[in-house]
């Protein structure tokens, strides 16, 4: 499968940091103490918004000193109560062992359980997760399920991870028509990453419905501009060779090794370039 891993490697869970709160809160320490003390009423009086909000300010330490166990307190009040968003947040606690003991199984039942009520955040770390077999089994199949739904609640790191899986037919029939729509939605909302594996698809595919090589070069050129990954300007050099540009396609690929020196896979595209510009002479 062609990068594939990129999925796998992609975080299950961010811990976001609370940015409408923040937004709530008085620029001066007291009216932001004030407005901690008013939510921790509001949360002991059983408000489940406000147990999701205050077990997010501690998560963060926002307003108040770190307190990962309190956190943990806070969230799993609101996911007793089948909150999608506590949830999910108790999940990242549980996989990376903050305020509660490590549980891949655990996280894995509890972002299933927000996934159920519609959560595309959910959805889309439940679809690593199959992808990854952590605390489930792998199930291609399932993580497709999974990454579709996202995706179709325009989610952009999802319908990149749902373009993937049809390019590469992981879970579903590949369909390279079908990715590349994906990709593209991912793009419209400016995901770099789907820019990159757009072009890549656009440069290298076996359709000729999809191929099209200068528009990979635009689009290659695009995400080089927009992020130092060293992948992405591998992928611009593939899209100069498709588009018949040797030269820039050697050129571009030698950028890429002086970032990555070891990568194999640069190496050898490399040597392509140098042989086809060699044999062209």
């Amino acid at each position: 499968m062609r990068r594939l891993g990129a999925i796998a490697a992609i975080a299950v869970a961010l811990l976001f940091s609370w940015g409408s709160l923040r937004a709530q809160s008085a620029a001066d320490a007291a009216a932001k103490k004030k407005f901690i003390e008013d939510l921790k009423e509001t949360a002991y009086a059983g408000d489940v918004a406000a147990q999701v909000k205050l077990g997010i300010i501690y998560l963060t330490g926002d307003g108040v000193p770190r307190d990962d166990a309190e956190a943990a307190k806070w969230l799993r009040k609101a996911a007793d109560k089948d909150n999608p968003m506590a949830e999910r947040f108790l999940a990242e606690m549980y996989f990376k062992g903050r305020g509660v003991p490590a549980d891949n199984e655990q996280a894995a039942r509890l972002l299933q359980m927000a996934a159920d009520q519609g959560d595309a955040q959910s959805e889309y770390n439940l679809a690593v997760l199959y992808t990854q077999g952590q605390g489930v089994a792998r199930n291609a199949k399932q993580a497709a399920l999974w990454m579709r739904k996202a995706a179709e609640q325009n989610l952009p790191a999802a319908q990149h991870g749902i373009g993937m899986f049809l390019e590469n037919g992981d879970g579903v029939p590949p369909d390279p028509v079908e990715a590349a729509n994906w990709y593209r939605k991912a793009v419209n909302q400016n995901y770099v990453p789907a820019m990159n594996s757009l072009a890549l698809l656009l440069a290298t595919s076996y359709d000729r419905t999809v191929k099209n090589p200068e528009e990979a070069v635009a689009m290659a050129t695009k995400a080089v501009a927009t992020s130092s990954n060293p992948d992405y300007l591998d992928t611009l050099a593939a899209a100069y060779f498709a588009n018949g540009d040797t030269g820039k396609a050697v050129e571009t690929e030698q950028k890429a090794l002086a970032r990555k020196p070891d990568n194999e896979d640069y190496q050898k595209a490399l040597q392509k370039y140098l042989g086809a510009a060699h044999g062209s002479r």
